[in-house]
């Protein structure tokens, strides 16, 4: 299979001094998914990690008016 158009003028380019604009694209880099069917547990923890700091921490247990009540 030969090179395309794009890639004999990149490389001609290069080949003349230019810049290669491939240098500056990063590669993909990405885990394969090798798991056809969801794991329903390996999702609900995932899920619960993530809303896990999304408490602030205060708690109202006192109605307006039992303002009296609460110490």
């Amino acid at each position: 299979m030969g090179m395309s158009n794009a890639k004999k003028a990149r490389r001609r380019a290069e080949r003349e001094g230019k810049l290669n604009p491939e240098i500056g694209r990063g590669e993909w880099h990405r885990k394969p998914i090798t798991q056809v069917v969801p794991n329903r547990k390996a999702e609900q923890r995932r899920s619960q990690c993530r809303s896990k700091g999304t408490s602030e921490g205060a708690v109202y247990l006192c109605p307006p008016h039992a303002a009296g009540f609460c110490a």
